[in-house]
């Protein structure tokens, strides 16, 4: 695919250019989290929809499947039709689903219109860096990327805040509302200052390789989360799906590997640099990811937050990944890409194995500080994988590779998710069960089905030991999640130490 070069020559005009750019990634990213903490409403029976734990996970990862599997063909879209043409037509997508799924009165509507949001975000992502990269002059490049990079990572950490904003005032519904005004103003920002960018040569769309992705990628994380619904590892329902979208993820990496124009080049993967920072790219992600849907319900639920004081305890994390993106390139010039990638990945782990010593009486500030820190540590280990996976690329392959990095980090949050959805619910209902002898069985199995949904009960049912009952066994699930999220992080420096050594050592 050839491009020509299209910098906006004037300061003011390339400024606004970015920050429509970066607008519109912030809000696609900020859905990555937005719904975590209205998870325990959508729970609720009379205030939300009375969602199981697996419906909850698939609300949230239905979005980052999609987004996952469809950005591919984004990035297609992107270039055989521009970067402008393909960000107004995700906006309109993004708000159109957004506002349905803001009226959904079943799980499965909400699961629906999550999925038709990451289409929307799947068009936005590859676009906006398209436009900030060729509206910049080649000096302000760096500069365009780092802005847009910090934008995506903070959208991720601000979407707890602004739900939980929303949340204390309003219905849950809101969350999804608040992406049509941001997204009309993105596409007055793009009508008045976005040029539209020549696409001299059009890349061919990869139908086979997106039908593909989408679907191996459906059935590996449906098949996991199914693990979770109290039917058995060996089930039918969990077996065929994920034997099914393993083989079809191997015929997508072998459709991929002999395809003139894939849209997932794996054949990147034999440079080991970026395979290496790819891969830590996807680890990390699953940790932090996985861990936000957990913190949600720990903070509501266990320490007693509101939604909105929930978000303010995880908004520090957005202040660290600033932090840490800022002071990554000049710790990686002091010391190396590999040296500030290790600590980064270290303190990483650490934060996601002090869940294992909260309990009901930690003190709010005490896990602000961890998110804080665990912001900064995310920052100092994103920055040097991306970079060192990118600069082990020529220029003329950073497109796919972007494309790699970009689809990774959605993997491996959507898998967080799932693989934590799953281990936190089987250890929830075991720690649970012993609780609930003398309840009508309906009602063992709504309060099985999620913390809120215990509450729930223990009040219809006139059984207060049963709160500290659900309490207790979530607790406990959760530090088993957050010790499996924490080993498999760890393996992150793995990675590091076999791949990322080279260039800045």
């Amino acid at each position: 695919m050839t491009v020509t070069n299209d910098p906006v020559a004037r300061p003011r005009i390339w400024a606004a250019v970015l920050g429509v750019a970066v607008l519109a990634q912030t809000v696609a990213a900020m859905d990555n989290s937005v719904l975590n903490l209205a998870a325990k409403t959508l729970a609720d029976p009379v205030a939300g929809l009375d969602a199981s734990t697996g419906e909850l996970a698939w609300t949230i990862s239905a979005y980052t499947v999609v987004y996952a599997a469809a950005m591919f063909a984004g990035g297609a879209l992107a270039d055989r039709f521009g970067p402008r043409w393909a960000l107004c037509t995700g906006l309109a997508v993004f708000m159109v689903t957004s506002t349905l799924a803001a009226f959904s009165v079943t799980p499965l509507e909400l699961v629906l219109c999550r999925g038709g949001m990451g289409v929307g975000a799947a068009l936005i992502t590859p676009a906006t860096l398209s436009i900030a990269l060729r509206a910049s002059e080649p000096a302000q490049r760096p500069k365009a990327v780092a802005i847009w990079a910090s934008a995506a990572a903070v959208g991720i950490a601000i979407g707890p805040v602004v739900g939980g904003l929303l949340l204390s005032r309003l219905w849950w519904g809101s969350v999804f509302l608040l992406n049509l005004p941001v997204s009309l103003i993105c596409l007055v920002g793009i009508g008045l200052w976005v040029p539209r960018l020549h696409v001299e040569q059009r890349r061919p769309l990869d139908w086979p390789g997106l039908v593909l992705s989408f679907g191996g990628l459906l059935g590996v994380v449906y098949g996991v989360i199914q693990i979770g619904g109290d039917i058995g590892w060996n089930s039918p329902s969990v077996l065929v799906p994920l034997v099914v979208g393993l083989a079809l993820l191997a015929v997508f990496a072998v459709q991929q590997s002999r395809s003139r124009a894939p849209s997932f080049d794996v054949r990147l993967f034999l440079r080991r640099r970026f395979a290496g920072g790819g891969l830590v790219l996807t680890v990390a992600f699953f940790g932090i990811t996985g861990q936000l849907f957990y913190a949600s319900f720990y903070l509501q639920d266990v320490l007693g937050l509101s939604p909105l004081g929930a978000g303010l305890a995880i908004a520090p994390t957005a202040i660290g990944i600033l932090a840490g993106n800022l002071w990554a390139p000049a710790l990686v010039r002091r010391f190396s890409v590999r040296k500030v990638a290790s600590v980064g990945m270290v303190v990483t782990t650490a934060t996601l194995a002090s869940y294992l010593v909260f309990d009901a009486s930690t003190p709010v500030a005490v896990f602000g500080l961890m998110m804080l820190v665990q912001g900064f540590s995310m920052g100092t280990v994103v920055v040097p994988a991306t970079t060192a996976a990118m600069d082990d690329l020529p220029s003329d392959r950073s497109g796919a590779g972007s494309a790699v990095t970009s689809g990774l980090r959605q993997l491996g949050g959507t898998l967080g998710i799932a693989v934590g959805s799953t281990i936190l619910s089987a250890w929830y209902r075991s720690g649970l069960r012993p609780a609930l002898s003398g309840l009508p069985d309906d009602l063992a199995r709504q309060a099985v089905g999620s913390v809120q949904a215990a509450l729930s009960v223990a009040r219809t049912a006139g059984r207060p030991e049963l709160v500290e009952a659900a309490t207790s066994a979530y607790l406990h699930a959760m530090r088993i999640t957050a010790g499996v999220s924490a080993v498999l992080c760890l393996s992150g420096l793995v990675l590091i130490a076999a791949c990322l050594g080279g260039k800045s050592d």
